[in-house]
Protein backbone atom coordinates (compact mmCIF):
# COMPACT_ATOMS: atom_id res chain seq x y z
CA UNK A 1 0.00 0.00 0.00
CA UNK A 2 1.36 3.45 -0.96
CA UNK A 3 2.34 5.76 1.86
CA UNK A 4 -0.09 8.59 2.54
CA UNK A 5 1.56 11.96 1.76
CA UNK A 6 2.12 14.53 4.50
CA UNK A 7 -0.79 16.83 5.22
CA UNK A 8 1.09 20.11 5.51
CA UNK A 9 2.56 20.38 1.96
CA UNK A 10 -0.88 19.72 0.44
CA UNK A 11 -2.59 22.17 2.76
CA UNK A 12 0.14 24.77 2.22
CA UNK A 13 -0.31 24.51 -1.52
CA UNK A 14 -4.07 24.66 -1.18
CA UNK A 15 -3.85 27.86 0.81
CA UNK A 16 -1.79 29.45 -1.92
CA UNK A 17 -5.10 29.87 -3.72
CA UNK A 18 -6.49 31.82 -0.75
CA UNK A 19 -3.96 34.69 -1.04
CA UNK A 20 -6.10 36.89 -3.35
CA UNK A 21 -8.79 36.89 -0.68
CA UNK A 22 -6.60 37.29 2.37
CA UNK A 23 -8.32 40.49 3.58
CA UNK A 24 -11.68 38.75 3.90
CA UNK A 25 -9.92 35.74 5.39
CA UNK A 26 -8.25 38.05 7.94
CA UNK A 27 -11.67 39.53 8.75
CA UNK A 28 -13.08 36.08 9.31
CA UNK A 29 -10.13 35.13 11.53
CA UNK A 30 -10.51 38.35 13.56
CA UNK A 31 -14.19 37.64 14.14
CA UNK A 32 -13.34 34.03 15.06
CA UNK A 33 -10.92 35.29 17.69
CA UNK A 34 -13.56 37.73 18.96
CA UNK A 35 -16.02 34.83 19.14
CA UNK A 36 -13.51 32.82 21.17
CA UNK A 37 -12.91 35.72 23.55
CA UNK A 38 -16.66 36.21 24.02
CA UNK A 39 -16.90 32.59 25.17
CA UNK A 40 -14.43 33.29 27.96
CA UNK A 41 -16.23 36.53 28.85
CA UNK A 42 -19.54 34.67 29.04
CA UNK A 43 -18.33 32.70 32.08
CA UNK A 44 -17.62 35.89 34.06
CA UNK A 45 -20.86 37.52 32.94
CA UNK A 46 -22.95 34.50 34.01
CA UNK A 47 -21.07 34.19 37.33
CA UNK A 48 -21.52 37.90 38.06
CA UNK A 49 -25.22 37.92 37.14
CA UNK A 50 -25.88 34.80 39.24
CA UNK A 51 -24.04 36.25 42.19
CA UNK A 52 -25.70 39.68 41.93
CA UNK A 53 -29.22 38.44 41.31
CA UNK A 54 -29.35 35.38 43.59
CA UNK A 55 -26.49 35.34 46.10
CA UNK A 56 -26.04 39.05 46.89
CA UNK A 57 -29.52 40.40 46.14
CA UNK A 58 -30.60 40.67 49.80
CA UNK A 59 -27.38 42.28 51.02
CA UNK A 60 -27.42 44.91 48.26
CA UNK A 61 -31.19 45.61 48.26
CA UNK A 62 -31.30 44.91 44.54
CA UNK A 63 -34.24 46.52 42.76
CA UNK A 64 -36.20 44.95 39.91
CA UNK A 65 -34.67 47.35 37.38
CA UNK A 66 -31.16 46.61 38.65
CA UNK A 67 -31.83 42.86 38.42
CA UNK A 68 -33.15 43.39 34.89
CA UNK A 69 -30.01 45.34 33.96
CA UNK A 70 -27.73 42.61 35.30
CA UNK A 71 -29.78 39.89 33.60
CA UNK A 72 -29.62 41.86 30.34
CA UNK A 73 -25.87 41.32 30.23
CA UNK A 74 -26.45 37.65 29.40
CA UNK A 75 -28.39 38.21 26.13
CA UNK A 76 -25.96 41.04 25.29
CA UNK A 77 -22.88 38.82 25.48
CA UNK A 78 -24.74 36.09 23.60
CA UNK A 79 -25.64 38.63 20.89
CA UNK A 80 -21.96 39.53 20.59
CA UNK A 81 -21.13 35.83 20.22
CA UNK A 82 -23.86 35.46 17.59
CA UNK A 83 -22.67 38.42 15.50
CA UNK A 84 -19.08 37.17 15.57
CA UNK A 85 -20.17 33.64 14.72
CA UNK A 86 -22.30 34.85 11.79
CA UNK A 87 -19.53 37.08 10.43
CA UNK A 88 -16.99 34.27 10.66
CA UNK A 89 -19.27 31.79 8.92
CA UNK A 90 -20.20 34.20 6.13
CA UNK A 91 -16.67 35.40 5.39
CA UNK A 92 -15.15 31.91 5.52
CA UNK A 93 -17.81 30.54 3.21
CA UNK A 94 -17.26 33.46 0.83
CA UNK A 95 -13.52 32.78 0.72
CA UNK A 96 -14.06 29.03 0.40
CA UNK A 97 -16.58 29.48 -2.40
CA UNK A 98 -14.25 31.80 -4.35
CA UNK A 99 -11.31 29.43 -3.96
CA UNK A 100 -13.41 26.50 -5.14
CA UNK A 101 -14.58 28.49 -8.17
CA UNK A 102 -10.99 29.47 -8.96
CA UNK A 103 -9.78 25.89 -8.59
CA UNK A 104 -12.58 24.54 -10.77
CA UNK A 105 -11.80 27.07 -13.52
CA UNK A 106 -8.05 26.47 -13.17
CA UNK A 107 -8.56 22.73 -13.44
CA UNK A 108 -10.74 23.13 -16.53
CA UNK A 109 -8.23 25.48 -18.17
CA UNK A 110 -5.41 23.09 -17.36
CA UNK A 111 -7.33 20.20 -18.90
CA UNK A 112 -7.76 22.35 -22.00
CA UNK A 113 -3.99 22.84 -22.15
CA UNK A 114 -3.12 19.15 -21.90
CA UNK A 115 -2.19 17.23 -25.02
CA UNK A 116 -4.38 14.73 -26.82
CA UNK A 117 -2.36 11.77 -25.53
CA UNK A 118 -3.45 12.54 -21.94
CA UNK A 119 -7.11 12.12 -22.82
CA UNK A 120 -6.54 8.88 -24.68
CA UNK A 121 -5.36 7.34 -21.39
CA UNK A 122 -7.84 9.06 -19.04
CA UNK A 123 -11.44 8.23 -18.26
CA UNK A 124 -13.91 11.00 -18.96
CA UNK A 125 -15.92 10.19 -15.82
CA UNK A 126 -12.76 10.33 -13.72
CA UNK A 127 -11.96 13.83 -14.97
CA UNK A 128 -15.56 14.97 -14.45
CA UNK A 129 -15.49 13.63 -10.88
CA UNK A 130 -12.27 15.47 -10.08
CA UNK A 131 -13.64 18.70 -11.55
CA UNK A 132 -16.91 18.52 -9.59
CA UNK A 133 -16.95 16.21 -6.56
CA UNK A 134 -13.31 16.58 -5.52
CA UNK A 135 -13.22 20.35 -5.98
CA UNK A 136 -16.47 20.67 -4.02
CA UNK A 137 -15.05 18.61 -1.17
CA UNK A 138 -12.19 21.08 -0.78
CA UNK A 139 -14.55 23.90 0.17
CA UNK A 140 -15.11 22.34 3.60
CA UNK A 141 -11.38 22.41 4.31
CA UNK A 142 -11.40 26.19 3.80
CA UNK A 143 -14.74 27.20 5.28
CA UNK A 144 -15.45 24.94 8.25
CA UNK A 145 -11.91 23.79 8.90
CA UNK A 146 -10.19 27.18 8.84
CA UNK A 147 -12.90 28.78 10.97
CA UNK A 148 -12.76 25.98 13.52
CA UNK A 149 -8.97 25.90 13.59
CA UNK A 150 -9.12 29.52 14.79
CA UNK A 151 -12.34 29.48 16.80
CA UNK A 152 -11.97 26.24 18.71
CA UNK A 153 -8.36 26.53 19.95
CA UNK A 154 -9.12 30.19 20.74
CA UNK A 155 -12.17 29.13 22.71
CA UNK A 156 -10.06 26.59 24.60
CA UNK A 157 -7.50 29.24 25.51
CA UNK A 158 -9.97 31.93 26.61
CA UNK A 159 -12.27 29.53 28.45
CA UNK A 160 -9.38 27.81 30.21
CA UNK A 161 -8.06 31.19 31.28
CA UNK A 162 -11.48 32.02 32.73
CA UNK A 163 -11.73 28.61 34.42
CA UNK A 164 -8.30 29.01 36.00
CA UNK A 165 -9.47 32.36 37.32
CA UNK A 166 -12.58 30.76 38.82
CA UNK A 167 -10.85 27.71 40.37
CA UNK A 168 -7.37 26.76 39.20
CA UNK A 169 -7.23 23.48 41.15
CA UNK A 170 -10.41 22.08 39.64
CA UNK A 171 -9.44 23.29 36.17
CA UNK A 172 -6.02 21.64 36.41
CA UNK A 173 -7.61 18.38 37.51
CA UNK A 174 -10.09 18.30 34.64
CA UNK A 175 -7.28 18.86 32.13
CA UNK A 176 -5.99 15.38 32.93
CA UNK A 177 -8.91 14.01 30.89
CA UNK A 178 -8.13 16.05 27.76
CA UNK A 179 -5.40 13.78 26.33
CA UNK A 180 -7.95 10.96 26.36
CA UNK A 181 -10.17 13.06 24.06
CA UNK A 182 -7.37 13.18 21.47
CA UNK A 183 -7.20 9.39 21.09
CA UNK A 184 -10.34 9.00 18.91
CA UNK A 185 -9.33 12.07 16.88
CA UNK A 186 -5.95 10.60 15.94
CA UNK A 187 -7.05 7.00 15.47
CA UNK A 188 -10.16 7.59 13.40
CA UNK A 189 -8.70 10.53 11.47
CA UNK A 190 -6.23 8.24 9.68
CA UNK A 191 -8.98 5.77 8.86
CA UNK A 192 -11.17 8.49 7.41
CA UNK A 193 -8.48 9.72 5.06
CA UNK A 194 -7.88 6.25 3.62
CA UNK A 195 -11.60 5.61 3.29
CA UNK A 196 -12.19 9.06 1.75
CA UNK A 197 -9.57 8.50 -0.93
CA UNK A 198 -11.02 5.10 -1.80
CA UNK A 199 -14.53 6.57 -1.83
CA UNK A 200 -13.50 9.36 -4.22
CA UNK A 201 -11.92 6.82 -6.55
CA UNK A 202 -15.10 4.71 -6.51
CA UNK A 203 -17.14 7.86 -7.10
CA UNK A 204 -15.00 8.70 -10.14
CA UNK A 205 -15.52 5.17 -11.50
CA UNK A 206 -19.24 5.54 -10.88
CA UNK A 207 -19.38 8.75 -12.93
CA UNK A 208 -17.30 7.12 -15.66
CA UNK A 209 -19.58 4.07 -15.93
CA UNK A 210 -22.65 6.30 -15.92
CA UNK A 211 -21.19 8.51 -18.65
CA UNK A 212 -20.24 5.53 -20.84
CA UNK A 213 -23.63 3.87 -20.39
CA UNK A 214 -25.52 7.02 -21.36
CA UNK A 215 -23.30 7.90 -24.32
CA UNK A 216 -23.27 4.31 -25.55
CA UNK A 217 -26.97 3.64 -24.91
CA UNK A 218 -27.58 2.47 -28.48
CA UNK A 219 -24.83 -0.12 -28.22
CA UNK A 220 -26.08 -1.26 -24.81
CA UNK A 221 -29.58 -1.79 -26.12
CA UNK A 222 -28.44 -3.32 -29.40
CA UNK A 223 -26.61 -6.08 -27.51
CA UNK A 224 -29.27 -6.36 -24.78
CA UNK A 225 -26.71 -5.57 -22.10
CA UNK A 226 -28.95 -3.45 -19.89
CA UNK A 227 -28.83 -6.03 -17.10
CA UNK A 228 -25.04 -6.23 -17.16
CA UNK A 229 -24.62 -2.45 -17.12
CA UNK A 230 -27.10 -2.22 -14.24
CA UNK A 231 -25.21 -4.95 -12.35
CA UNK A 232 -21.88 -3.16 -12.82
CA UNK A 233 -23.41 0.11 -11.67
CA UNK A 234 -25.05 -1.60 -8.69
CA UNK A 235 -21.70 -3.09 -7.67
CA UNK A 236 -19.97 0.29 -7.83
CA UNK A 237 -22.78 1.87 -5.83
CA UNK A 238 -22.42 -0.85 -3.21
CA UNK A 239 -18.67 -0.31 -2.89
CA UNK A 240 -19.20 3.45 -2.72
CA UNK A 241 -21.78 2.93 0.04
CA UNK A 242 -19.36 0.73 2.00
CA UNK A 243 -16.61 3.35 1.87
CA UNK A 244 -19.05 6.10 2.85
CA UNK A 245 -20.22 4.06 5.85
CA UNK A 246 -16.61 3.56 6.94
CA UNK A 247 -16.29 7.33 7.07
CA UNK A 248 -19.63 7.69 8.86
CA UNK A 249 -18.64 5.07 11.45
CA UNK A 250 -15.32 6.78 12.13
CA UNK A 251 -16.98 10.18 12.48
CA UNK A 252 -19.91 8.92 14.53
CA UNK A 253 -17.91 6.93 17.07
CA UNK A 254 -15.60 9.78 18.05
CA UNK A 255 -18.41 11.99 19.42
CA UNK A 256 -19.81 9.40 21.90
CA UNK A 257 -16.30 8.61 23.12
CA UNK A 258 -15.59 12.29 23.77
CA UNK A 259 -18.99 12.73 25.44
CA UNK A 260 -18.34 9.77 27.71
CA UNK A 261 -14.99 11.23 28.79
CA UNK A 262 -16.68 14.61 29.31
CA UNK A 263 -19.33 12.92 31.46
CA UNK A 264 -16.62 11.56 33.72
CA UNK A 265 -15.23 15.10 34.00
CA UNK A 266 -18.66 16.53 34.87
CA UNK A 267 -19.17 13.94 37.60
CA UNK A 268 -15.79 14.86 39.04
CA UNK A 269 -16.75 18.56 39.08
CA UNK A 270 -19.98 17.90 40.96
CA UNK A 271 -18.17 15.81 43.57
CA UNK A 272 -15.50 18.50 43.96
CA UNK A 273 -18.14 21.24 44.35
CA UNK A 274 -19.93 19.20 47.03
CA UNK A 275 -16.69 18.51 48.91
CA UNK A 276 -15.39 22.11 48.77
CA UNK A 277 -18.83 23.75 49.37
CA UNK A 278 -18.36 25.78 46.20
CA UNK A 279 -20.60 28.86 45.74
CA UNK A 280 -23.42 28.31 43.27
CA UNK A 281 -22.26 31.16 41.02
CA UNK A 282 -18.80 29.61 40.72
CA UNK A 283 -20.29 26.17 40.05
CA UNK A 284 -22.54 27.60 37.32
CA UNK A 285 -19.58 29.40 35.75
CA UNK A 286 -17.45 26.23 35.91
CA UNK A 287 -20.27 24.13 34.43
CA UNK A 288 -20.74 26.53 31.51
CA UNK A 289 -16.97 26.69 31.04
CA UNK A 290 -16.66 22.89 30.88
CA UNK A 291 -19.54 22.83 28.41
CA UNK A 292 -17.67 25.40 26.29
CA UNK A 293 -14.55 23.21 26.52
CA UNK A 294 -16.44 20.15 25.33
CA UNK A 295 -17.65 21.87 22.16
CA UNK A 296 -14.14 22.79 20.86
CA UNK A 297 -12.84 19.29 21.50
CA UNK A 298 -15.80 17.82 19.66
CA UNK A 299 -15.41 20.29 16.77
CA UNK A 300 -11.67 19.74 16.55
CA UNK A 301 -12.26 16.01 16.19
CA UNK A 302 -14.58 16.80 13.30
CA UNK A 303 -12.00 19.21 11.86
CA UNK A 304 -9.34 16.53 11.85
CA UNK A 305 -11.63 14.08 10.10
CA UNK A 306 -12.98 16.66 7.64
CA UNK A 307 -9.43 17.74 6.94
CA UNK A 308 -8.39 14.20 6.05
CA UNK A 309 -11.37 13.82 3.73
CA UNK A 310 -10.78 17.16 2.01
CA UNK A 311 -7.05 16.69 1.58
CA UNK A 312 -7.50 13.37 -0.19
CA UNK A 313 -9.64 15.30 -2.70
CA UNK A 314 -6.99 18.03 -2.98
CA UNK A 315 -4.34 15.41 -3.62
CA UNK A 316 -6.31 14.03 -6.57
CA UNK A 317 -6.81 17.52 -8.01
CA UNK A 318 -3.13 18.40 -7.71
CA UNK A 319 -2.26 15.18 -9.53
CA UNK A 320 -4.08 16.58 -12.56
CA UNK A 321 -2.67 20.09 -12.15
CA UNK A 322 0.86 18.65 -11.95
CA UNK A 323 0.44 16.82 -15.24
CA UNK A 324 2.42 18.55 -17.97
CA UNK A 325 1.34 18.63 -21.62
CA UNK A 326 3.56 16.61 -23.91
CA UNK A 327 3.04 19.11 -26.75
CA UNK A 328 3.93 22.62 -25.62
CA UNK A 329 4.25 26.01 -27.24
CA UNK A 330 7.77 27.40 -27.35
CA UNK A 331 8.39 30.45 -25.13
CA UNK A 332 9.84 32.14 -28.23
CA UNK A 333 6.99 31.01 -30.49
CA UNK A 334 6.32 33.12 -33.57
CA UNK A 335 3.20 33.65 -35.65
CA UNK A 336 3.39 31.32 -38.61
CA UNK A 337 2.54 32.98 -41.95
CA UNK A 338 -0.42 31.75 -43.97
CA UNK A 339 0.48 28.72 -46.08
CA UNK A 340 1.68 29.74 -49.56
CA UNK A 341 4.19 27.12 -50.73
CA UNK A 342 4.01 23.66 -49.17
CA UNK A 343 3.62 21.45 -46.13
CA UNK A 344 6.57 19.11 -45.76
CA UNK A 345 7.27 16.03 -43.65
CA UNK A 346 11.04 15.82 -43.32
CA UNK A 347 12.26 12.36 -42.18
CA UNK A 348 9.36 12.20 -39.72
CA UNK A 349 9.23 9.32 -37.25
CA UNK A 350 6.77 8.74 -34.45
CA UNK A 351 6.14 6.16 -31.77
CA UNK A 352 3.82 6.00 -28.74
CA UNK A 353 5.85 5.50 -25.55
CA UNK A 354 7.94 2.36 -25.70
CA UNK A 355 5.86 0.85 -28.49
CA UNK A 356 7.26 0.30 -31.94
CA UNK A 357 7.45 3.03 -34.56
CA UNK A 358 4.10 4.11 -36.02
CA UNK A 359 5.81 6.26 -38.65
CA UNK A 360 9.29 5.53 -39.94
CA UNK A 361 11.25 8.41 -41.53
CA UNK A 362 8.43 9.75 -43.67
CA UNK A 363 9.41 12.37 -46.23
CA UNK A 364 6.50 13.99 -48.06
CA UNK A 365 5.64 17.30 -49.69
CA UNK A 366 2.10 18.65 -50.04
CA UNK A 367 2.18 21.70 -52.34
CA UNK A 368 -0.20 24.52 -51.47
CA UNK A 369 -3.54 24.27 -53.25
CA UNK A 370 -3.33 20.52 -53.90
CA UNK A 371 -5.48 17.64 -52.74
CA UNK A 372 -3.55 14.73 -51.26
CA UNK A 373 -5.19 11.52 -50.13
CA UNK A 374 -3.80 9.01 -47.65
CA UNK A 375 -4.95 5.39 -47.93
CA UNK A 376 -3.89 2.16 -46.31
CA UNK A 377 -5.01 -0.58 -43.99
CA UNK A 378 -6.13 0.13 -40.42
CA UNK A 379 -3.18 0.76 -38.12
CA UNK A 380 -0.85 1.71 -40.97
CA UNK A 381 -0.22 5.20 -39.54
CA UNK A 382 -2.62 7.35 -41.56
CA UNK A 383 -4.26 9.14 -38.64
CA UNK A 384 -0.92 9.70 -36.91
CA UNK A 385 0.48 11.34 -40.04
CA UNK A 386 -2.66 13.44 -40.17
CA UNK A 387 -2.50 14.47 -36.48
CA UNK A 388 1.02 15.85 -36.73
CA UNK A 389 -0.07 18.87 -38.80
CA UNK A 390 -2.24 20.54 -36.08
CA UNK A 391 0.32 19.37 -33.48
CA UNK A 392 -2.02 17.04 -31.67
CA UNK A 393 1.24 15.13 -31.35
CA UNK A 394 4.84 16.08 -32.08
CA UNK A 395 7.09 13.79 -34.13
CA UNK A 396 9.69 11.89 -32.16
CA UNK A 397 12.08 12.34 -35.09
CA UNK A 398 12.28 14.79 -37.98
CA UNK A 399 10.06 17.82 -38.49
CA UNK A 400 6.83 19.02 -40.09
CA UNK A 401 7.22 22.39 -41.81
CA UNK A 402 4.97 25.00 -43.39
CA UNK A 403 6.78 27.04 -46.06
CA UNK A 404 10.08 25.83 -44.61
CA UNK A 405 9.19 26.86 -41.01
CA UNK A 406 9.14 24.11 -38.39
CA UNK A 407 5.60 24.23 -36.98
CA UNK A 408 7.00 23.65 -33.48
CA UNK A 409 8.38 27.19 -33.65
CA UNK A 410 4.92 28.67 -34.21
CA UNK A 411 2.13 29.54 -31.82
CA UNK A 412 -0.80 27.14 -31.56
CA UNK A 413 -3.18 29.92 -32.59
CA UNK A 414 -1.31 30.83 -35.77
CA UNK A 415 -0.97 27.15 -36.73
CA UNK A 416 -4.41 25.85 -35.88
CA UNK A 417 -6.03 29.04 -37.11
CA UNK A 418 -5.03 27.88 -40.61
CA UNK A 419 -6.62 24.46 -40.26
CA UNK A 420 -10.16 23.24 -40.76
CA UNK A 421 -10.93 19.76 -39.45
CA UNK A 422 -13.72 17.38 -40.41
CA UNK A 423 -13.53 13.94 -38.82
CA UNK A 424 -15.48 10.71 -39.12
CA UNK A 425 -16.93 11.09 -35.61
CA UNK A 426 -18.14 14.67 -35.85
CA UNK A 427 -18.55 16.44 -32.53
CA UNK A 428 -21.26 19.07 -32.21
CA UNK A 429 -22.19 21.04 -29.09
CA UNK A 430 -25.53 21.05 -27.33
CA UNK A 431 -26.29 24.45 -28.80
CA UNK A 432 -28.09 25.97 -31.77
CA UNK A 433 -27.32 25.13 -35.38
CA UNK A 434 -26.01 28.65 -35.94
CA UNK A 435 -23.67 28.52 -32.91
CA UNK A 436 -22.23 25.18 -34.04
CA UNK A 437 -21.53 26.47 -37.56
CA UNK A 438 -19.97 29.67 -36.20
CA UNK A 439 -17.82 27.83 -33.61
CA UNK A 440 -14.61 28.43 -35.56
CA UNK A 441 -15.48 32.06 -36.30
CA UNK A 442 -17.04 33.79 -33.28
CA UNK A 443 -19.03 36.86 -34.22
CA UNK A 444 -19.93 35.62 -37.71
CA UNK A 445 -23.03 37.26 -39.16
CA UNK A 446 -26.22 35.29 -39.83
CA UNK A 447 -25.68 35.85 -43.55
CA UNK A 448 -22.21 34.27 -43.39
CA UNK A 449 -23.59 31.32 -41.43
CA UNK A 450 -26.43 30.73 -43.91
CA UNK A 451 -24.07 30.99 -46.89
CA UNK A 452 -21.71 28.43 -45.31
CA UNK A 453 -24.65 26.08 -44.68
CA UNK A 454 -25.80 26.43 -48.28
CA UNK A 455 -22.33 25.61 -49.59
CA UNK A 456 -22.27 22.58 -47.28
CA UNK A 457 -25.66 21.44 -48.67
CA UNK A 458 -27.10 21.78 -45.16
CA UNK A 459 -29.57 24.65 -45.64
CA UNK A 460 -32.36 22.38 -46.90
CA UNK A 461 -32.63 20.20 -43.78
CA UNK A 462 -31.96 23.18 -41.49
CA UNK A 463 -34.97 24.96 -43.02
CA UNK A 464 -37.18 22.02 -42.01
CA UNK A 465 -36.18 22.23 -38.32
CA UNK A 466 -38.65 23.75 -35.81
CA UNK A 467 -36.57 26.89 -35.23
CA UNK A 468 -34.27 26.54 -38.24
CA UNK A 469 -30.84 28.02 -37.39
CA UNK A 470 -31.91 28.63 -33.79
CA UNK A 471 -32.79 24.96 -33.20
CA UNK A 472 -30.85 23.32 -30.36
CA UNK A 473 -29.45 20.06 -31.75
CA UNK A 474 -28.91 18.14 -28.50
CA UNK A 475 -25.82 16.63 -26.92
CA UNK A 476 -23.27 15.70 -29.62
CA UNK A 477 -25.92 16.57 -32.21
CA UNK A 478 -27.91 13.43 -31.40
CA UNK A 479 -31.08 14.93 -32.92
CA UNK A 480 -29.41 14.85 -36.35
CA UNK A 481 -28.50 12.02 -38.69
CA UNK A 482 -24.86 11.18 -39.42
CA UNK A 483 -24.96 12.91 -42.79
CA UNK A 484 -26.53 16.03 -41.29
CA UNK A 485 -23.88 16.22 -38.58
CA UNK A 486 -21.15 15.89 -41.18
CA UNK A 487 -22.59 18.68 -43.31
CA UNK A 488 -22.74 20.98 -40.30
CA UNK A 489 -19.09 20.15 -39.60
CA UNK A 490 -18.25 20.98 -43.22
CA UNK A 491 -20.22 24.23 -42.94
CA UNK A 492 -18.15 25.03 -39.85
CA UNK A 493 -14.96 24.47 -41.87
CA UNK A 494 -16.29 26.52 -44.82
CA UNK A 495 -17.15 29.46 -42.57
CA UNK A 496 -13.66 29.43 -41.05
CA UNK A 497 -12.23 29.40 -44.60
CA UNK A 498 -8.80 28.01 -43.62
CA UNK A 499 -5.99 27.44 -46.13
CA UNK A 500 -5.53 23.86 -44.86
CA UNK A 501 -8.36 21.32 -44.69
CA UNK A 502 -7.97 17.99 -42.94
CA UNK A 503 -10.67 15.42 -43.71
CA UNK A 504 -10.45 12.23 -41.68
CA UNK A 505 -12.68 9.55 -43.26
CA UNK A 506 -15.47 12.11 -43.45
CA UNK A 507 -17.87 9.80 -45.33
CA UNK A 508 -16.86 6.29 -44.25
CA UNK A 509 -19.63 5.89 -41.65
CA UNK A 510 -22.48 7.18 -43.84
CA UNK A 511 -25.10 5.50 -45.94
CA UNK A 512 -25.06 6.00 -49.70
CA UNK A 513 -27.51 8.90 -49.80
CA UNK A 514 -25.79 10.76 -46.96
CA UNK A 515 -22.39 10.08 -48.52
CA UNK A 516 -23.51 11.68 -51.77
CA UNK A 517 -24.75 14.80 -49.94
CA UNK A 518 -21.54 15.07 -47.94
CA UNK A 519 -19.39 14.40 -50.99
CA UNK A 520 -21.23 17.21 -52.82
CA UNK A 521 -20.38 19.50 -49.90
CA UNK A 522 -16.74 18.40 -50.04
CA UNK A 523 -16.65 19.02 -53.79
CA UNK A 524 -17.91 22.54 -53.11
CA UNK A 525 -14.99 22.98 -50.76
CA UNK A 526 -12.56 21.93 -53.50
CA UNK A 527 -14.05 23.60 -56.56
CA UNK A 528 -15.89 26.75 -57.58
CA UNK A 529 -17.32 25.83 -60.95
CA UNK A 530 -14.24 24.68 -62.86
CA UNK A 531 -11.80 26.65 -60.72
CA UNK A 532 -9.83 25.01 -57.92
CA UNK A 533 -10.18 26.83 -54.62
CA UNK A 534 -7.16 27.93 -52.62
CA UNK A 535 -7.40 25.10 -50.09
CA UNK A 536 -4.69 22.58 -49.39
CA UNK A 537 -6.47 19.34 -48.52
CA UNK A 538 -5.24 16.23 -46.79
CA UNK A 539 -7.79 13.43 -46.91
CA UNK A 540 -7.83 10.10 -45.11
CA UNK A 541 -10.24 7.70 -46.77
CA UNK A 542 -11.18 4.05 -46.64
CA UNK A 543 -13.60 4.46 -49.54
CA UNK A 544 -11.29 4.89 -52.49
CA UNK A 545 -14.14 6.24 -54.62
CA UNK A 546 -13.91 9.50 -52.64
CA UNK A 547 -10.25 10.15 -53.50
CA UNK A 548 -10.00 9.16 -57.17
CA UNK A 549 -9.79 12.81 -58.23
CA UNK A 550 -7.06 13.73 -55.73
CA UNK A 551 -3.91 15.30 -57.18
CA UNK A 552 -1.84 12.70 -55.41
CA UNK A 553 -2.56 9.54 -53.43
CA UNK A 554 -0.05 8.06 -51.02
CA UNK A 555 -0.32 4.52 -49.74
CA UNK A 556 0.97 3.84 -46.22
CA UNK A 557 1.86 0.41 -44.94
CA UNK A 558 3.46 -0.25 -41.54
CA UNK A 559 4.40 3.41 -41.07
CA UNK A 560 6.09 3.82 -44.45
CA UNK A 561 5.00 5.33 -47.76
CA UNK A 562 5.05 2.40 -50.16
CA UNK A 563 3.30 3.97 -53.16
CA UNK A 564 2.61 7.46 -54.46
CA UNK A 565 0.82 8.79 -57.53
CA UNK A 566 -2.54 9.53 -59.11
CA UNK A 567 -5.42 7.07 -59.10
CA UNK A 568 -4.61 5.93 -62.65
CA UNK A 569 -0.87 5.67 -61.99
CA UNK A 570 -1.36 3.53 -58.89
CA UNK A 571 -3.81 1.22 -60.65
CA UNK A 572 -1.31 0.82 -63.48
CA UNK A 573 1.39 0.04 -60.93
CA UNK A 574 -0.67 -2.96 -59.91
CA UNK A 575 0.48 -3.36 -56.33
CA UNK A 576 -0.93 -2.33 -52.91
CA UNK A 577 -3.35 0.37 -54.09
CA UNK A 578 -4.74 -1.82 -56.84
CA UNK A 579 -5.26 -4.63 -54.35
CA UNK A 580 -7.15 -2.28 -51.99
CA UNK A 581 -9.19 -0.96 -54.91
CA UNK A 582 -10.14 -4.41 -56.15
CA UNK A 583 -11.12 -5.51 -52.64
CA UNK A 584 -13.63 -2.66 -52.49
CA UNK A 585 -15.01 -2.80 -56.02
CA UNK A 586 -14.87 -6.47 -56.90
CA UNK A 587 -18.31 -8.04 -57.30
Amino acid sequence: MSKMPDIWPIYQRLFGYVKPYRLRLAGGIFLAIAYSASNGATLFVVKMVWAKVFEQANQQNLTWLQALAYAGLVPFIMAVRGVCDFGTTYLMNWVGGKVVNDLRVLLFEHLQSLSIDYFTGAQTGELISRSTNDVGAIQNSITTVVADIVKQPGTLIFVLAALFRLDWRLTLATLVLFPLCLVPILVYGRRIRKAAKAMQEHQASLVSVLHEALVGMRVVKAFSMEAREAADFRGLCSRLFSQRMRIVRSKAISTPLIEMISGVGAAFVFLYAYKMDMPASTLVGMAIGLFFLYEPVKKLSGVQMQLQESLSAAERIFQVLDTKPSVVESPQAIDLPRLRQAIRYENVSFHYGDNGAVLDEITLEIPAGTIMAIVGASGAGKTTLFNLIPRFYDPTGGAVTIDGQDIRRGTFRSLRGQIGLVTQETFLFNDTVASNIAYGKPGASREEIVNAAKRAHADDFIAEMPHQYDTVIGESGMKLSGGQRQRLAIARAILKDPPILLLDEATSALDTESERAVQAALDDLMWSGKQRKAHTMLIIAHRLSTVQHADCIIVIEKGCIVEKGTHEQLLALGQVYKRLYEMQFSV
